[in-house]
């Protein structure tokens, strides 16, 4: 068999009047054979080669299921639908996955990346690609209507016939533009006649001219001239306006006898004319299938409307695309319009002869009219009812034919359709389609039947005589118009026409060659004109059209014969008298398109009368003048009308009938050939071109080369015709396509093939040039034509190899070696031009190389293999490696379109080892170009390779599996290459990488398992790589739903500095390049944005929005119609960047255009996921096997996609193949995939992939550098699985949920500790957070899954008061806590197991045995190290392992732990959410504090919380709570060092140091959590770090003026430095610590008493505080901040209210408040000043309840404010009756502390009697005393004799020791302070002070020796003996000072000393008289 077959496709019927040559006149036909030639290229067979331009059967059902991808759970679903079922949401979607795949999990990547893949706009890319044509069967016609005449309604009456015509008629010019529609109507009373059966015309315009319209004019039978006849003026009167039935009875009768006619009435109607009310003005303007409403001129003016069917409009006309429903365009020449029916009132009278003058007189004032109405509609409008309004109407055009029509005739076959699928219908559209086409009459169009469109009178257009198209039909017509007769007197005349051949008898019967006026009628001898009554001179306006002779002898000629007749007779039938006869010779009549001649008329005829003899015998009217003038009109396809042309043509004749050798005048006549007219040229192409192909192929040489030469003139003129009108330099004249496709025939011709001498005359001409000869302008348009030419050659060697016997195979055609090195020499030439015009002519050049390239492509099918491999070989070895740009480019497009070929996969390869040459030369060039330097080149490579498998993945031929494999292994060294070579495919742009990537996953898909084997087993390196591409084709691939878009932007921590670092964006990572010209996508291929393009310009709907934008983007410059502006064009042209164009062009689509390109879009990452997958899996299977032997133990390859393809969003059909794949990995290598170290590609893959998946990104906890890599993956697979867990719809959450449990158990299975794999998970579980949204609105549609968020009381700290309005938990954190509460539900599981799947033997405990436990303990050497409580040294012991680490217990302890993590972040984000509406800083501070608490066993999350809170506490000048969180991070990163034992110069004691200034930072860590984060890399855990934060928290201290806890941190610095032998810092360290302590001195020395700072308690009571309503804190403030202070503060916080809100109001007292007795709209605050209590006892009124701080530790977790009160309900009274309420208060942790407030756990309210209020007071005044003396004392040494620092010891035993020791002189420090207190305390006071106290509960002077109660019933005994202790006390306390005083004084203050003693001894006195024996009882104290 044969790949191209000859086809011979009948000729379908023709739109017009056509004959052959067997019809015609000709005598002699064999002697003529140039005329067979012309009957052959019009009526014989189309000549058609089967699969000349490619097949392509597109496989039929491809189909998009639905992907469903996660979306938020606040956001609408992206497709299908949820409900509420109980509390828990539900998904509903018809589509689930991609189940009807066979043995793939999905379908093909390159389908969903290129689903409109549409062939024949791919390979119209292709530099001078050539298009299929329809065959051209008819000429072109811009506007094609008809006519339709349904009745006559004559207001008279109808009682004769009324024929008439009806034609078109240009105004300009005056003359007709198509041939006599003639029709007739009888009347209904004239049985078995009737009217005309031809009522329909068909009409067609070249151009659309308001000087054209439509003439109709009227006949009836000729008049009656008696007396009693009726003349035509019966017809025009009003009164009557009926004829009577006298005078239609004798018109009948008259009618009857009478054949001749008359003219009745005529017409114009113009057809184009806007301007023109009465007519069909602006037929043309409005466009195709539109109505308009016109009104008429007067009834009686002449004007009239014709109901017309218009159609075919011409191009550029301004109307509007009209589009299918699919957003199509619909060719012009394919619309219609809707029929109409109208009504034309009058028509004019033809009183008189009319002229042309008179039918263009707008007036028409010397015109009666004629009451007579004719009524025009289309047949299928027959029930509309005529439009009764004076000039109404309506206009339908006619869809032109497909062969012929200017917007579609013979045009090329593009379909761009979409199906239902959103796919391209794509068929063989080449030949065949076209062979279809044929066989379904090609030429009419689709929308209209072949009987409607062939049905009616066909009228000839005038103007195909003229138009520059090859004639398609065979006719050979005349036209004859008898004009004027000018006799000498007035006559009845009519004239009567008739073709003679001689003149020999005139009795003899003329030829039957007129045509009759009924269309089917028989041919006529003769044809008479109306008759014109009594006229001079007399005017007729008939037609007569003659049938002339093939061959015009000069013989031939027409003679015109005059008749009178008497129209008074009434006898019998009128008889007509010869009164004259004229003659014209058809050789005259021939010699124009068109002509006028005046002929003599001779009054009678004789024999022989052309000759001249017989001429002058003759007898002639008005002395032989020439009174009668005709019009002639030439419509021949047999003549033409150049001379030069008939000429060749008779040349030919006598070439092919006498001798075969060239004379001097054929060459002659050939030489002529390029004088002749263009059009004449085109008229006749066809022929013309067969006869010069028939010298070349049958000649000598010299004969050869004219006919070659000018064959090349001609065809080289016709294409220069065609290029004005096309808009494409390099398009193909149709009509030589046409030649070439369907006309060409040899052996149709009986002719030998033509190749030889086409190819030989054209090579000789070439090595002429190429040796330097002149060859003059044909060798240039020869290279012009090279396409035609080659083409040919093409044609006639398959001609000839459909004569060879066909078998099974595929026959090809072993050229001759002679004619085979003449093609290869022409071959080479070319290609030297090709070369040469590159950069002279580069045009040219293109032409050239795609000629060159086709020539190749047509050789496959038809010439043998190895002869067209030399020529393809040839054509690559002039284009070796990387060249210029436009060479490149040729070779690119030569390949292109070479292994587009139908046998491009059963072509053999050239060598024995070699499978297919051509897919070998195609892959190595195609890789060679991905490395060139021109980006376009780059981009042409990898659109190629993309194109070539697509095709493939498409054509239903290659759909059996053994097909797709070899396929797929004859593309399997592209991605070898690649992967050699990885360095240049990253250097592409991401569009080349995406269409490189699906190529190879489309190959991979197609490759079984022993290909992949051999493919991994070459090289390790090479399958990293392979997986790594991979990785990157699953970020390209990715979909990101716009849903998910708003909800998954990460956010850094709110309130902080610097947030997390961010992780690169894919687009980042992998170089993204813009795209040149913006796209509604860059998911899918360039092929199906630009068909989303044609879908956008035909979309009438988005029209005005589209105009908007474009005027928007250009600033109101819009050039251009409405319809044919592009929004991509304009973007393109913009500066609006690339990501922008892309919103505003996806906004621009159709709605199901923008639908279907979401669902290709989630398609091709659907499909991209699951294909890795399932390589995945076999590549797992392989492993586990031992098939690779390459090393794989980190199992890199595996973890790497795995990761990435986690962190992306994957859709439902995705995790239905997954869950269990996943299992079985883990299964086979969950310990391998967990140890060994991670492969850098994959971990920036993976952190590419994540942030490129919207959720993933950088974290909360810092890390950044890659550690361990099992960590790392762990990390990065919980992090992506949580991500899952917190969207929907619940089968992703669920399957999310079970693969994290099943990763979970392989954690603790193989990693052996549970606490490490919790930091991990922390860590994972912060990054998400980091990433989600947390709260949001409360939403009714939410109901009540909504769960509020608040900080529990429990958490440490209280919050913003100002709440940020009713925020809830979004519905992420709702799914995220739903999904870790079910993660330790055992029960759940087994069924979800059941339904992915899965064995329960996933989820079953593993219990390890002895033997087993016991070899993994040997391995296990560096076991963790614990602290144990209450030791000073580290001990290190080896914990026992757990038996069954996997178990329930433990995934509920990692659930608890998560879930806490889960609420602080919730709790974080509720605070930070109330700075929105108030500044409220505490929040900020307790937001961080929560945080840290949360992450309290992760150190390095707690470490960068805490920094947070320490930059919060420097913003609020808050340096003590400062200075603690940087002592709380030194001491974690000192015990992490001393761990990881680095630099071990820190101890136990040194961490006693910091924890009992920070008492929170004494945190349980255990050592594998230190060990886990330092893997990450990211940890501070340094002991630059430890020395920074140390140096930070002293700086802190030293603000805060905490002088000592300033020194402890800078001391603990000293051991470092010393071990470092760091002397300069030693000194420097030294040097602050000295003036540190002198800053102490001062602190000390000062008079003032030093106060660190104020505390308050503060209550918080109304609904508005939310969370910490009714709840008490305990604020630490500066010093200097009072009371006030305070308040404002405070109410500037929290007073932030809307304007219909109550003032917060402050409560004044400091009593306990009542909630209940509070208004319930209003916001209280009680504010108090608190005092702390150190060292507290069970009674704390008893001894010193209030000691003040010691130096060194002021730290207080109990505080107390005092309320007096009365008995009486007074606050004050007297002191006998003053009681005292005493509150305390106990924080939850000491103060300062991480936080500035502390909430009050737990308060106590104890009331003082008056008596112990008394005691209170001497006690405090002697402990004050006894407290300064022991201090001074102290710091002096004089308390050295009593041991120790007087720090130590009980104050009253220092200074007994001190006045033990001697009676010297003291040294005392603070001198002032001491003498401030004694002059206090012993100078006399009224009513104050001790002797008040004994005035008020002391009788004065009692008896006895004893006291005695003032008011004994009030004081208990033992109350006054406490008392009088406490006063004996104070003496002698007061006393001691004294001599101390006075033994430390100088000589200056003896004077106040002695005050002082004076004092003493008076105030004993006073107190002796309440208290007897008061100096005895002082001595015995």
């Amino acid at each position: 068999m044969s790949l191209l077959e000859i086809k011979y496709v009948p000729r379908p019927p023709t739109l017009g009047q056509g004959s052959n040559l067997d019809s015609m006149i000709l005598p002699e036909a064999e002697e003529v054979p140039h005329l067979r030639e012309l009957d052959f290229c019009v009526n014989a067979d189309f000549v058609h080669i089967e699969n000349k331009y490619g097949t392509f059967i597109c496989e039929p059902h491809l189909t998009f299921a639905k992907q469903v991808f996660p979306s938020n759970p606040g956001d609408p679903p992206p497709g299908g639908t949820y409900r509420q079922n109980g509390g828990e949401e539900e998904y509903e979607d018809p589509y689930v996955g991609d189940r009807s795949m066979d043995e793939h999990y999905g379908g093909s990547t390159i389908m969903a990346y290129d689903p409109l893949f549409n062939w024949d706009s791919e390979r119209a890319a292709v530099i001078g690609h050539r298009l299929p044509i329809r065959p051209i069967t008819s000429p072109s016609v811009g506007t094609r209507f008809s006519v339709r005449i349904l009745g006559l309604n004559v207001q008279a009456g109808l009682v004769e016939p009324v024929c008439g015509t009806m034609c078109l008629y240009h105004a300009e010019r005056r003359e007709k533009a198509s041939e006599d529609f003639h029709f007739q109507f009888l009347p209904p009373q004239w049985d078995g006649e009737s009217t005309s059966p031809d009522t329909r015309a068909i009409f067609s315009v070249d151009k659309e001219s308001a000087a054209l319209c439509l003439l109709v004019q009227l006949e009836k039978a000729a008049s009656e001239e008696s007396v009693n006849g009726i003349k035509p003026a019966v017809y025009t009167r009003k009164d009557p306006p009926t004829l009577t039935d006298k005078e239609a009875a004798r018109l009948s009768e008259w009618a009857q006898v009478m054949p001749f006619r008359e003219p009745l009435a005529w017409i114009t109607i113009p057809l184009f004319d806007s301007s023109v009310t009465g007519g069909v003005g602006g037929f043309g303007a409005a466009g195709g299938g539109i109505s308009g409403v016109g009104s008429s001129g007067s009834l009686g003016g002449g004007g009239g409307v014709l109901g017309v069917e218009g159609g075919g409009g011409t191009p550029g006309s301004g109307t509007s695309p009209v589009v299918d429903s699919n957003g199509m365009r619909v060719p012009a020449y394919e619309l219609g319009g809707p029929p109409v029916q109208i009504d034309i009132p009058s028509l004019n009278r033809a009183k008189e002869c009319y002229t042309d003058d008179q039918l263009l007189d707008p007036k028409k004032k010397s015109q009666k009219p004629v009451r007579v109405s004719m009524h025009f509609e289309d047949p299928k409008k027959k029930s509309q009812k005529p439009v009764r309004v004076s000039m109404h109407f309506e206009v339908e055009r006619l869809p032109g034919p497909a062969g012929g029509g200017a917007g579609g005739a013979g045009g090329s076959v593009t379909p761009q359709s979409l199906n239902s699928s959103g796919r391209g219908v794509n068929r063989a559209r080449s030949q065949d389609s076209m062979s279809s086409d044929l066989d379904d009459v090609a030429m009419v169009p689709r929308s209209l039947s072949v009987s409607r469109f062939l049905s009616g009178f066909q009228a000839i257009d005038f103007t195909d005589m003229v138009r520059a198209e090859p004639f398609t039909r065979l006719v050979h017509l005349l036209f004859v118009y008898p004009q004027q007769v000018a006799l000498p007197k007035k006559l009845n005349l009519f004239v009567r026409t008739e073709l003679r051949m001689d003149d020999l008898d005139i009795q003899r019967p003329s030829v039957e060659a007129i045509f009759p006026k009924e269309r089917n009628g028989p041919m006529l001898r003769t044809a008479s004109t109306q008759v014109v009554q009594g006229t001079r001179p007399a005017l007729f306006h008939d037609e007569v059209k003659i049938q002339l002779p093939a061959a015009v002898a000069p013989s031939h000629h027409l003679l015109f014969t005059f008749f009178h007749i008497d129209l008074s007779l009434r006898s019998d039938r009128p008889k007509p008298v010869a009164v004259g006869y004229a003659v014209m010779p058809l050789a005259a009549a021939l010699q124009a398109f068109k002509g006028e001649v005046n002929l003599p008329i001779s009054k009678d005829l004789q024999p022989r009368y052309l000759q001249e003899s017989t001429k002058s015998r003759l007898t002639y009217w008005e002395e032989g003048r020439p009174i009668f003038r005709v019009r002639t009109r030439l419509f021949s396809s047999l003549l033409p009308l150049s001379d030069r042309l008939r000429d060749f043509f008779h040349q030919f004749d006598r070439h092919m009938l006498e001798a075969p050798l060239p004379r001097e005048d054929l060459l002659e006549a050939i030489n002529a050939l390029k004088t002749v007219d263009v059009v004449v040229l085109m008229q006749f192409l066809y022929p013309l071109l067969n006869m010069l192909l028939c010298m070349i192929g049958n000649g000598v040489e010299t004969l050869q080369v004219a006919a070659f030469r000018a064959m090349i003139n001609v065809v080289s003129r016709v294409q220069l015709e065609l290029a004005p009108q096309s808009s494409a330099p390099m398009e193909r004249s149709r009509f030589l396509v046409h030649f070439v496709d369907f006309i060409f025939d040899d052996l149709g011709r009986n002719q030998p093939p033509v190749y030889p001498g086409l190819s030989n005359v054209w090579r000789s001409l070439a090595r002429s040039k190429s040796r330097g000869f002149r060859v003059g302008p044909v060798y240039a348009e020869a290279l012009q034509m090279a396409w035609f030419v080659l083409e040919l050659v093409v044609k006639s060697m398959d001609l000839e190899l459909a004569q060879v016997p066909q078998g099974d195979e595929i026959a090809r055609l072993r050229l001759e070696d002679e004619v085979f090195l003449c093609i290869r020499q022409l071959f080479e030439c070319l290609l030297a031009e090709v070369h040469e015009k590159a950069d002279s002519d580069p045009p040219l050049a293109k032409s050239l190389s795609s000629s060159i390239s086709f020539f190749c492509y047509d050789l496959i099918s038809v010439v043998d293999p190895p002869q067209v491999f030399e020529l393809v070989g040839l054509f690559l070895s002039q284009f070796v490696g990387v060249c210029p740009p436009m060479q490149h480019m040729f070779k690119l497009h030569f390949l292109r379109i070479v292994c587009d070929h139908d046998l491009y996969i059963e072509t053999p390869g050239r060598g024995p080892t070699e499978k297919n040459y051509l897919t070998t030369v195609l892959l190595k060039d195609l890789f060679v170009s991905l490395d060139h330097e021109d980006p376009s080149q780059r981009s042409l490579a990898a659109r190629m390779l993309a194109f070539q498998v697509a095709k493939h993945e498409y054509d239903a031929r290659y759909q059996q599996p053994e097909l797709k494999l070899y396929i797929a292994q004859l593309y399997m060294p592209i991605v070898n290459m690649i992967l050699d070579e990885v360095e240049t495919f990253n250097t592409l742009g991401v569009i080349q990488r995406r269409q490189i990537l699906v190529v190879m996953l489309t190959v991979v898909r197609n490759l079984d398992s022993d290909t992949l084997l051999k493919s991994w087993k070459q090289s390790d390196v090479r399958t990293r790589l392979f997986f790594t591409l991979l990785q990157q084709a699953l970020v390209l691939f990715q979909h990101n739903p716009q849903l998910m878009a708003a909800g998954s932007k990460p956010r850094p921590p709110s309130g902080s500095k610097s947030g997390p670092s961010k992780a690169a964006s894919p687009d980042a990572l992998l170089a993204v390049e813009p795209p040149p010209i913006p796209m509604f996508s860059d998911r899918v291929s360039l092929a199906t944005n630009d068909l989303l393009d044609e879908m956008a310009r035909g979309d009438a709907k988005a029209m005005l929005e589209r105009e908007q934008i474009i005027r928007k983007v250009t600033g109101g410059a819009v050039s251009g119609a409405k319809g044919s502006v592009s929004l991509r064009d304009v973007l393109a042209r913009s500066r609006m960047s690339p990501k922008d164009a892309m919103a505003l062009l996806r906004q621009n689509l159709p709605p199901s255009a923008s639908t279907k390109l979401l669902l290709w879009e989630s398609s091709v990452a659907a499909w991209c996921s699951l294909q890795v997958l399932e390589i995945l899996e076999k590549f797992s299977d392989m492993a586990a096997d031992g098939l690779v032997a390459t090393d794989y133990a980190c199992m890199d390859c595996l973890t790497g996609p795995l990761s990435v393809m986690l962190a992306l969003p994957q859709p439902m059909s995705f995790w239905e193949p997954f869950v269990p794949a996943f299992a079985e990995m883990l299964r086979l290598h969950g310990k391998a995939m967990l140890d060994g170290p991670p492969s850098a590609a994959a971990t920036a893959a993976a952190a590419a992939a994540a942030e490129a998946g919207g959720d993933v990104g950088g974290s909360g906890g810092g890390s950044s550098a890659v550690g361990r890599g099992g960590d790392m993956l762990l990390k990065d697979l919980f992090g992506s699985l949580l991500r899952q867990m917190a969207v929907r719809p619940e089968f992703i959450r669920k399957r999310a949920l079970l693969c994290l449990l099943l990763l979970l158990r392989n954690a603790l299975l193989h990693m052996r500790d549970v606490e490490r794999l919790r930091v991990i998970l922390t860590v994972a579980l912060s990054e998400v957070l980091s990433h989600m949204r947390l709260l949001h609105s409360p939403s009714p549609a939410l109901g009540p899954t909504s769960r509020s968020s608040s900080v529990s009381s429990s958490a440490g700290g209280g919050g913003s008061g100002a709440a940020a309005g009713d925020l809830v938990e979004s519905v992420e954190v709702e799914k995220l806590r739903l999904s870790l509460e079910e993660l330790g539900t055992e029960d759940k599981w087994f069924q979800l197991l059941d339904e992915c799947g899965l064995p329960s033997i996933c989820l079953e405990i593993v219990v390890e045995d002895e033997g087993e436990e016991e070899e993994e303990e040997e391995e296990e050497e560096d076991e963790e190290e614990e602290w144990e409580e209450g030791g000073s040294v580290l001990v290190g012991r080896r914990r026992k392992k757990e038996r069954d680490r996997w178990t329930w217990a433990n995934v509920e302890e990692t659930q608890d732990m998560l879930l806490t993590v889960v609420d602080a972040a919730s709790q974080h984000e509720q605070l930070m959410e109330g700075l929105k509406t108030s500044n409220d800083k505490y929040a900020i501070v307790e937001s961080y504090y929560i945080l840290a608490q949360a992450y309290g066993h992760v150190p390095d999350l707690y470490i960068m919380w805490m920094l947070h809170l320490c930059d919060a506490h420097q913003e609020m000048n808050q340096w003590a709570e400062a200075a603690q969180c940087a002592v709380s991070v030194a001491g974690i990163v000192i015990r992490g060092l001393q761990i990881a034992s680095q630099e071990l110069v820190w101890d136990e004691e040194h961490l006693e140091v910091l924890w009992s200034i920070c008492p929170l930072a004494r945190h349980q860590w255990r050592a594998r959590a230190f060990s886990s984060q330092s893997e990450f890399g990211a940890s501070s855990l340094t002991v630059e770090g430890a020395v920074k934060h140390l140096q930070m928290a002293s700086n802190f201290f030293y603000k805060a003026e905490l002088f000592h806890f300033c020194a402890e941190m800078l001391a603990l610095l000293l051991p470092l430095f010393r071990v470092r032998h760091d002397y300069k810092q030693l000194t420097k360290t030294h040097n602050k610590i000295a003036s540190i302590y002198e800053n102490v001195e001062q602190q000390e020395t000062s008079p003032i008493p030093f106060k660190d700072a104020c505390y308050y308690r503060v209550g918080f009571y109304g609904e508005r505080f939310r969370y910490i309503d009714g709840r008490e804190f305990i604020y630490r403030e500066p010093r200097d901040v009072r009371l006030g202070d305070i308040m404002e503060k405070l109410k500037a916080l929290y007073d932030a209210r809307s304007p219909d809100e109550e003032p917060l109001q402050i409560i004044q007292d400091s009593r306990q408040v009542d909630p209940s007795a509070l208004k319930p709209n209003l916001v209280y605050m009680q504010i108090t000043a608190v005092e702390p209590v150190v060292g507290i006892g069970e009674d704390r009124w008893l001894g010193r309840p209030l000691e003040p701080p010691i130096a060194g530790t002021p730290t207080f977790s109990c505080f107390f404010f005092d309320t007096p009160f009365t008995p009486n309900g007074k606050q004050q009274g007297k002191m006998e009756d003053q009681w005292k309420r005493r509150t305390l208060l106990y924080t939850q942790s000491t103060l300062p502390s991480l936080i500035s407030r502390q909430p009050v756990v737990r308060s106590e309210v104890r009331e003082y009697s008056p008596i112990q209020c008394a005691v209170e007071i001497i006690e405090s005044r002697s402990f004050a005393l006894e407290a300064e003396m022991a201090s001074q004392l102290g710091d002096s040494g004089a308390a050295g004799a009593a041991g120790g620092p007087a720090g130590k010891k009980d104050p009253a035993a220092v200074v007994a020791a001190a006045m033990a020791a001697g009676s010297g002189p003291l040294q005392l420090p603070r001198l002032q302070t001491l003498q401030r207190l004694l002059q206090g305390s012993v100078a006399l006071q009224v009513n104050s002070g001790v002797l008040g106290v004994c005035m008020a509960f002391y009788q004065a002077n009692p008896q006895g020796a004893n006291p005695r109660a003032k008011e004994p019933e009030k004081l208990q005994p033992s109350e006054l003996e406490m008392l009088t202790a406490a006063i004996v006390r104070f003496v002698v306390v007061c006393k001691r000072a004294v001599v101390v005083h006075g033994r430390a004084v100088t000589e200056v203050d003896r004077d106040f000393q002695e005050q002082l003693e004076q004092s003493l001894e008076d105030l004993e006195k006073e107190i002796s008289a309440f208290i007897p024996g008061l100096r005895k009882r002082a001595s015995a104290y």
